[in-house]
């Protein structure tokens, strides 16, 4: 069985002929013209296999047409989808980065030990990207900074952050 990492999100299609808008988890857009072939499910319990024809940049979204999905409509049901690649073909991330698709369900907690929720999404935005954490009925928006997250543990799925005044209020 092959182990699976997330590096984008289909989010919706582009003209008639396939294409789909990809939204990247990597550092960087051009890694998706390196890929020959990737998968793409729901997760990772059933991705099916695609190959990679061609990719172009459109704006600031990154377009991409996959084997398999050859008009509109296939495009729109591949709409929230995530794009996964091999483990074997990951890019390690720098010192101090983690892929999204690590960062996702990991436990939050504060340097007191305080629960405070779980990684169910990361926005990226020009100065840095901003955690989304479930915590009970809300979500909490906490920017990927060092100056808030302390640690991130990959092991163990656990970020500790130094909680200030007024950030995980509403």
């Amino acid at each position: 069985m092959t182990d699976f990492v997330a590096v984008g999100k289909i989010s919706g299609p582009v003209g008639m002929k396939g294409e789909v808008k990809v939204v990247s988890w990597t550092d960087s857009r051009e890694r998706f013209r390196t890929l020959k072939k990737v998968w793409i499910g729901n997760d990772v319990a059933e991705p099916s296999p695609h190959s990679v024809e061609r990719v172009r940049d459109s704006g600031s979204q990154t377009v991409v047409k996959f084997s398999g999905i050859g008009d509109r409509s296939a495009a729109e049901d591949a709409r929230n989808k995530l794009v996964f690649i091999s483990s074997k073909d990951v890019v390690k991330p720098p010192k101090g980065s983690f892929f999204i698709d690590d960062v996702l369900g990991m436990s939050v907690v504060t340097e007191e030990g305080k629960r405070v929720g779980i990684v169910r999404d990361v926005l990226r935005l020009p100065s840095n990207d901003l955690w989304q954490v479930e915590s009970g009925s809300r979500m909490i928006s906490i920017p990927a900074v060092k100056e808030f997250i302390r640690t991130v543990d990959v092991r163990t799925k656990t970020v500790v952050i130094h909680e200030v005044e007024g950030l995980l209020d509403l």
